[in-house]
C-alpha cells in the first residue's frame, strides 16, 4: 500500500488545493486591509472611531479587525508594511505546502507549463517557507497577486496542452 500524501501530489491536484487558498478567511482579511488602506487618512480615522457614517462603514467585523490591525498587529511589527508582509507570509506558508509534490510531466511537450509551474513553486515556497518565513524578505499584495496570476496561467495552459479553447471568464 502506498504511502498517502499529506498536501497532495500530481499537477492538477496540487493546483487545485493551492489556490483553494485564493478564497480563504485569511486573503480575504489581507484585501480587505489592503482596500482600507488605500482610504485617505481622514477616512481611515473616522473607521477607527468604531462608529463610521454608512459611507466608511464596511460592517462590523471588517470595522473591528482594522482597528485591531492598525492599534495591536501594526505596533508589533512597526509598520503596516511588515504587518502586511507577516500576514502573505502566513498566508503563504499554508497555501504552498501543496507546492511541494507538484510535478509537471517530463516530456518536452509540458517544458512550457513546467516553467510556469516551476516559477510558482520556487515563488510560493519561498514565500511561505524560505525567506519570507524567515523574515529575510517582505511581501506584499502584489506578490500574492502573481501567485494567482501563475496558477491561472499554468490551468489555462493544461487546458490547451489537452486541446481545449479555455476562456477564465469574467466571474
Amino acid at each position: 500500500m502506498s504511502e498517502k500524501s499529506e498536501f497532495g501530489k500530481g499537477l492538477v491536484v496540487c493546483l487545485a488545493k493551492f489556490s483553494e487558498h485564493f478564497t480563504n478567511d485569511q486573503i480575504t482579511q489581507i484585501y480587505h486591509r489592503i482596500f482600507l488602506l488605500k482610504k485617505s487618512k481622514k477616512e481611515q480615522d473616522i473607521i477607527l472611531s468604531g462608529n463610521p457614517p454608512s459611507n466608511l462603514n464596511y460592517g462590523k467585523d471588517m470595522t473591528n479587525d482594522f482597528i485591531f490591525f492598525m492599534e495591536k498587529t501594526v505596533p508589533i511589527y512597526g509598520s503596516i508594511k511588515s504587518a502586511i508582509s507577516s500576514s502573505v507570509t502566513l498566508w503563504a506558508n499554508g497555501a504552498s505546502d501543496h507546492l511541494y509534490d507538484i510535478e509537471v510531466p517530463l516530456d518536452k511537450k509540458w517544458d512550457k507549463i513546467r516553467v510556469v509551474v516551476d516559477t510558482l513553486k520556487d515563488k510560493g515556497l519561498d514565500m511561505g517557507h524560505g525567506s519570507g518565513l524567515m523574515g529575510k524578505r517582505e511581501y506584499t499584495v502584489e506578490d500574492l497577486t502573481e501567485l494567482i496570476e501563475l496558477t491561472k496561467k499554468a490551468l489555462l495552459l493544461i487546458d490547451k496542452k489537452l486541446g481545449l479553447k479555455p476562456d477564465w471568464g469574467e466571474h
